[in-house]
């Protein structure tokens, strides 16, 4: 079972960013959010702002994007499964 990433929609997290009260610390390749620790200061939206500022770049330096990467894809899921 994967997990969507609630900053930037990435729908391979391997935990939940939230099992509803602790957070997984798992780092989101896409967007590199950690959970439990880069939003403790800071929400989803804002993250996620950030994420959109940067140009939406790929995150991770050691795990390549997926075939067909779409960031813009992965927004569109995220406000709809909101």
């Amino acid at each position: 079972m994967s997990y969507m990433c609630p900053v930037c929609g990435y729908p391979e997290l391997e935990e939940a960013a939230y099992d509803g009260t602790a957070p997984s610390f798992e780092i989101c390749a896409s967007c590199g959010t950690e959970f439990g620790y880069d939003d403790s200061g800071r929400s989803h939206e804002e993250l996620r702002e950030a994420w959109i500022a940067n140009r939406c770049r790929w995150w991770s330096t050691t795990q390549a994007p997926p075939p067909g990467w779409d960031p813009a894809a992965q927004l569109t899921r995220l406000t709809r499964a909101s």
